[in-house]
């Protein structure tokens, strides 16, 4: 497979989770001896006191997030996008203080043993894994920040470059820890929202506000993650349609597009773009269209493209290259991670008809040659 290698190294770190949890110790075991240093009022009962109060602070954020997403999949099930698009918003600045406070309660932990002084908002992403949806980016980025040198965002998919992105820099900025050192090594962070890949504009607004980053995309036999998108849309509410029909209507769009179509809406910079952006679940599996867009702002050495089938099959070995392309150590993730969903098959209680399979095999086979010629390999699809 390629591995588009960047020229600079990076350094990396380690996640948070253990001082997050109540059985840490942070609290406990890890303050100074009241005994040694005389009645301080930074004392053992004291120390507890903030962190007990970020605590009930973030389970009151959770309380508030939940609520939202119970209203976020019924604005799904209505299908109203602008009201999925307002509630997304919320649930995602929800989740953002969340993780500041989080982080504030780290940095209190950290304090307290003396340990380095952290900031509770970070650095932007260091990476980006890009796409694409439905082709194992959740477990990737879940194995990847497992890594003892990858910090992991607020939130997986904080959706800025393809739907956020008039929250402001800021806000995205907000959803990352800052680089701390382990080890002699920066740890680093990243993005993890497959939906950039089919976004026309999301390589060039992250070309303007992470230009050095590096990307990764997962690519998966494009009849395959038809049928998966397909399945995910029925199970949130979105799809009714039979997949035939589905497929039907969408070969039919695929037919009357107009050769530039997308690059037209592009540059008449519509206020509502992605109004007018023409949209399908078969134009999404072109592969090759998507990366020529951002191969326009980005060099080849800053990507890096997997097959999706590799790493459901072998996801320690497909890790491998990710981890040069990153600049991090070698690092295998424990055994008890592997055995958990590798691939969202998503209990389809019936397989794909075959003939409806020969027809989109035919029509991405064109498609998929063009996508073996750019990357110079054939997977095999």
């Amino acid at each position: 497979m390629p591995v588009f290698r960047f020229d600079k190294a990076f350094d990396i770190a380690r996640s948070v989770k253990a001082f997050l949890s109540p059985k840490a110790g942070v609290t406990r075991d890890a303050v100074p001896d009241a005994g040694q240093h005389g009645e301080q009022a930074d004392g053992p009962e004291n120390a507890r006191r903030p962190i007990s109060e970020y605590e009930k602070k973030i389970e009151s954020k959770k309380h508030e997030l939940r609520l939202i997403a119970t209203e976020l999949r019924a604005a799904k099930k209505r299908g109203e996008r602008s009201e999925r698009i307002e509630q997304m918003k919320r649930v995602k600045r929800k989740k953002q203080e969340i993780f500041q406070l989080e982080r504030e309660l780290y940095t209190a932990g950290e304090q307290r043993v003396g340990g380095e002084e952290l900031g509770t908002t970070g650095a932007l992403p260091d990476f980006a894994v890009i796409g694409g949806a439905k082709c194992g980016t959740t477990f990737f980025y879940h194995l990847l920040t497992l890594h003892p040198h990858v910090e992991p965002a607020a939130m997986k998919e904080p959706h800025y470059f393809d739907r956020l992105f008039d929250e402001g820099t800021e806000w995205y900025r907000g959803c990352f820890p800052k680089p701390r050192w382990k080890d002699g090594r920066r740890t680093i962070t990243g993005d993890g929202t497959p939906g950039y890949l089919f976004h026309p504009l999301a390589p060039e607004r992250m070309a303007e506000v992470v230009p050095q980053a590096r990307l990764i995309a997962l690519l998966r036999n494009p009849v395959e993650r038809t049928y998966s998108a397909y399945h995910h849309r029925v199970r949130n509410g979105s799809e009714r349609r039979t997949f035939e029909e589905a497929v039907e209507e969408a070969l039919k769009a695929e037919e009357a597009r107009r050769p530039g179509e997308v690059r037209e809406v592009i540059q008449r910079g519509d206020p509502d773009l992605d109004k007018d952006l023409p949209h399908g679940f078969l134009s999404n599996c072109v592969y090759v269209d998507h990366l020529l867009r951002w191969s326009e702002f980005f060099v080849d050495e800053q990507m890096l493209i997997l097959k999706s089938e590799d790493f459901f099959e072998r996801p320690s070995e497909t890790l491998k290259p990710v981890l040069g392309f990153l600049g991090l150590p070698e690092w295998e993730p424990e055994a008890s991670e592997l055995p958990e969903k590798r691939k969202n098959k998503g209990g389809y209680e019936q397989g794909m008809d075959p003939a409806l399979r020969r027809r989109l095999e035919e029509f991405f086979e064109p498609h998929n040659r063009r996508l073996y010629e750019y990357l110079g390999v054939n997977f095999g699809w």
